[in-house]
């Protein structure tokens, strides 16, 4: 029995709410079964109970019902996308009251016409549609077919090109050996104007053995949507009963290209065996990549830091008893809290034990996602070297995520206790290079399979563990947990800053820190308050003022140092800058451009590792958070660093930003010392870290030591609503956007703290024919599209949405405003799923668009443009009456951080595309919805 129609039984069962509170009636799951699996399942009910139950998909039967495992019901119905186990309560009144009928889209002029109206039979049924639709069973009597260009369709999909008036037909004949007659024919949502039916039954239309009768139907489009067309047949025979036909009708438009016609991607269960069984494979070498020159010792051995074997098995037996471990499961985390014996939250007290875990848990959740990759594939010898080409699909959406160096296992059989380690060489859009042990070549054939599993590196993990370990052996962990200011305060400089376009606060902060010791200085930067610029001027006037100072610079991504290394570049010279790279980076040739006198790159542009003699020979150090562990392993001194700055902070978890401290700034010899002055830059209320395990972020590992410190009772505000500005000072100027773009972050986030501080360039659509309130540059539109999955990726995307956006480039590009041409590098589109940036990126390069940015939220972090267009992907198809009132799982757009980010990166125009009823079930995506409804600024489909 494949497992796979056990699933898509369970799954329908749940579809059709025959699974209540985890319970079926048997007689019910029976008839089910028999209606719509009979065929697949090829057994009788009695054996397909037995598989269910041997596959643990019900825990028990009784003569009357049917138990369901509630795991699985659980996650099946995470996938479907809505809770039908917690459905609320059908409430009537949300389609009804005494004033009009949404469901038949009428007006009641008094209270007689009202109770009159709820005896009427075609409200009573549509009503009895939305309730249940599944009472409407389809009765054998009835065949209906489109017919379109004089062929028939018995599928009932129909397609209509956008902006083209179509008719076609639906044809009804009587299959049965009796003469039928139609009473009635019903539309059930009245307020779908987009498809209409062209004949009224006045009086009942007998209908003879084999006969037909022909309804036209009429479709329109102004734009490309996706709805279900729902139509009730009432027929005579002996008794009166109804048929349900629906239609699925799909306007097209240039970019249907887009849509697949796979599957729906479903989500893989974790599996234990599979994670832990190749642990103790043998391992081939592969070819390492060629020898590059490196001055560096380690003098500090970097140790491996594996999960202990204890917490291994019972990582082992959790996931072996509930595969919802492995998941993102939310309703469980307690239940893991208790089988792991941990209390979510860190403080002081449990700081080390806590983290030290939870950093197992990460890495334990590393193991079981790549291990979703593993697949069979052939590889092709590269031509002219000694390298293997092995495609990976997903590879331009991150599914796996490669770098240069990582190591890719291969094996003849997925049974082999041995395998051949691939290092990759070369990373292309679709394919990498691999460089193999020569041995390999003796059993490769050209069309060969072989078994497929991807490795991650340990690197990262490995640095955080060691700076945790550290920072509890060099006894700094009460520094992380300030209690009261204990600031020493040097005496005060003149400065002259190096920017003169410093406001007050900037000005402030820098003075602080210039002065500032021994107590974290937090510079907290909503977004476009010029945090970054803040950080440069600090910096400068440090280094300026005290020629003994040794600064070191880090933040959690290449391109957030790299930007830091760029304004600081311009005002120092490069004698006394270096910008430290990692070999995984060394390739990234154009974004290091403006640096490439301070990076270690030669001459030839070829990576080298600096000695550590070399890398302290320069007064200002920049490099990521995780690549500055090569200090505390090549043995900094302690004392060697008098300042360390960490930008984007928010972006780096609590272990990530201990790394550039323990160990560089402290030691064994002087316990609870941190010799540097530490500065951390950020913003809590944007992006956070990004945590694979959806426990360990539930326990606390996915706050950033920012956030934490922001809401320390030291960093709090006081009586009179204001920050000590001594250890923390708030930007709140915003520089970047129009007053009306930042004011709904500034409201939900900032406290209405934000003043726009803008030039007179956020102006430059006000007054614009593309503005729907010619003095507000925010446009709210709303898309009843259909997201959609792959087979073979779980990233939505819409193709409604993409087309809306395509028109919106057009529109900008064909009109100048203010005389100004819009060009590509104006414009930023920002999608939150993967995949709608991968279909975003094909729809542009089929109009020609090339140099767009098109990118996920987090590619935005720190980003702006003068307009940004957001498409936000997710929709439930309103068309489907049954649906209005049911939550969607919307995912990455519940979260505050992700909003708060794409909402504050546009200058001067800001374009929302969305579904607006799936969208306001989020209180923040509500507000910003209301807010342009108030403005007068909303369009599309209309909504209330």
């Amino acid at each position: 029995m494949a497992l796979s129609v056990l699933e898509d039984y369970v799954k329908d069962l749940l579809k059709e709410n025959i699974i209540q509170n985890y319970t079926a009636q048997k007689e019910t799951a029976r008839e089910f079964y028999f209606e719509k699996y009979r065929q697949r399942g090829k057994l009788s009910f009695f054996k397909f109970k037995k598989e269910l139950w041997k596959y643990w998909y019900v825990n028990s039967y009784t003569s009357q019902t049917i138990k369901f495992n509630e795991q699985w019901i659980n996650y099946f119905a995470v996938q479907l996308g809505e809770n039908s186990l917690n459905k609320e309560p059908f409430n009537e009144q949300t389609y009804i009251n005494d004033q009009n009928c949404s469901l038949c889209n009428v007006i009641f002029n008094n209270p007689d016409e009202y109770k009159s109206h709820l005896e009427w039979m075609d409200h009573q049924i549509r009503l009895s549609y939305v309730k249940n639709k599944s009472i409407f069973k389809n009765n054998n009597e009835i065949k209906a077919v489109l017919i379109c260009n004089e062929e028939e369709y018995t599928e009932q999909k129909l397609q209509v090109p956008v902006k083209t008036d179509m008719q076609t037909t639906l044809r009804i004949q009587n299959v049965t050996n009796k003469k039928i007659e139609i009473l009635k024919i019903i539309q059930i949502n009245t307020l779908q104007k987009h498809v209409s039916l062209q004949k009224e039954f006045v009086k009942g239309i007998p209908l003879e053995p084999s006969a037909t009768v022909d309804i036209t139907i009429r479709a329109y489009f102004e734009h490309s949507e996706s709805l279900v067309y729902p139509i009730l047949l009432l027929t005579r025979r002996k008794r009166k009963s109804f048929h349900l036909i629906t239609i699925e009708v799909e306007s097209v438009s240039e970019f249907s290209f887009l849509k697949s016609n796979s599957k729906n991607y479903v989500s893989p269960i974790p599996d234990a065996y599979s994670i832990y069984s190749n642990m103790k494979d043998n391992i081939v070498p592969g070819q390492k990549l060629e020898e590059f020159k490196s001055h560096y010792t380690e003098k500090l051995p970097l140790k491996h830091f594996k999960i202990p074997d204890k917490l291994e098995e019972i990582f082992k037996k959790l996931l072996t008893r509930n595969p919802e471990f492995g998941m993102r499961a939310p309703t469980h985390y307690k239940k893991f809290s208790r089988e792991l014996d941990f209390t979510p939250g860190i403080d002081e007290t449990n700081y080390f034990i806590s983290l030290e875990k939870l950093l197992h848990i990460e890495e334990n959740q590393f193991r079981i996602d790549i291990r979703n990759y593993d697949t069979t594939s052939t590889l092709e010898k590269v031509k002219g070297k000694s390298l293997y080409k092995l495609e990976v699909p997903g590879l331009a959406e991150a599914r796996p995520s490669i770098l240069r160096n990582d190591k890719i296992y291969l094996k003849e059989n997925k049974t082999d206790s041995y395998k051949y380690e691939g290092r990759v060489h070369q990373i292309f859009e679709t394919s990498v290079h691999l460089g193999l042990n020569k041995t390999f070549d003796e059993i490769f054939i050209n069309n060969k399979k072989f078994h497929i599993e991807f490795g991650f590196n340990r690197r990262s993990i490995r640095v955080e563990k060691q700076a945790l370990f550290l920072a509890h052996t060099h006894g700094i962990i009460p520094y992380l947990f300030p209690k009261e200011l204990r600031i020493e305060m040097l005496p005060e400089k003149d400065l002259v800053f190096s920017d003169r376009t410093l406001n007050e606060e900037q000005k402030v902060a820098v003075k602080n820190i210039v002065k500032c010791r021994n107590t974290p200085f937090i510079i907290f930067g909503p977004p476009g308050t010029g945090k970054t610029i803040t950080v440069v001027e600090s910096v400068y006037q440090i280094w300026k003022k005290y020629p003994k100072s040794r600064i070191l610079i880090c933040a959690p991504s290449n391109a957030a140092t790299n930007e830091v290394a760029v304004r600081l570049r311009k005002i120092i010279p490069k004698s006394e800058i270096f910008r430290l790279i990692g070999i995984t980076y060394a390739n990234s040739k154009t974004e290091l451009q403006e640096i490439k006198d301070i990076v270690n790159l030669g001459k030839d542009n070829a990576f080298y590792e600096p000695a550590m003699e070399e890398l302290l020979k320069y007064r200002i150090l920049l490099t990521t958070v995780v690549t500055s562990a090569r200090l505390v392993n090549g043995g900094v001194p302690s004392n060697h660093f008098s300042h360390i700055f960490i930008d984007e902070s928010g972006y780096a978890t609590e272990t990530q930003t201990l790394i550039p401290i323990a160990g560089i700034s402290s030691t064994s010899e002087n316990k609870g010392m941190v010799s540097a002055q530490l500065v951390l830059a950020g913003d809590p209320k944007q992006l956070g870290p990004l945590v694979h395990s959806g426990f360990a972020e539930y326990c606390g590992y996915g706050k950033s030591m920012l956030e934490r410190l922001i809401y320390n009772e030291v960093y709090s505000k006081n009586e009179s609503n204001s920050f000590d500005n001594r250890c923390v000072t708030k930007l709140i100027r915003n520089y970047r956007s129009h007053e009306s773009i930042i004011k709904p972050s500034s409201k939900l986030f900032y406290n209405n703290e934000l003043i726009a501080a803008g030039n007179p360039f956020t102006d430059l659509f006000i007054g614009s024919d593309i503005l729907i309130n010619k003095k507000f540059p925010v446009i709210f539109h709303n898309v009843e599209g259909e997201d959609k999955r792959d087979e073979t990726s779980p990233s939505f995307y819409n193709v409604q949405e993409i087309e809306q956006t395509a028109e919106y480039i057009s529109k900008l590009f064909s009109n100048k405003v203010k005389g100004m041409a819009i060009t590509e590098d104006h414009i930023g589109v920002i999608a939150p799923y993967r995949k709608q940036v991968e279909k975003l990126k094909q729809a542009c390069a089929r109009k020609k668009w090339s140099n767009l940015l098109i990118g996920s939220v987090e590619q935005f972090q720190g980003k702006e443009k003068l307009i940004i267009i957001i498409s936000t992907v997710r929709s439930k198809n309103t068309s489907k009456f049954e649906d209005i009132d049911k939550m969607c799982n919307l995912g990455f757009l519940t979260n505050p951080k992700r909003f708060n980010v794409a909402l504050t990166r546009a200058k001067a125009l800001l374009i929302v595309i969305g579904n607006a009823t799936v969208l306001k079930t989020d209180s923040n995506w509500s507000h910003f919805i209301q807010y342009c409804s108030e403005n007068k600024s909303t369009t599309g489909k209309p909504f209330n």
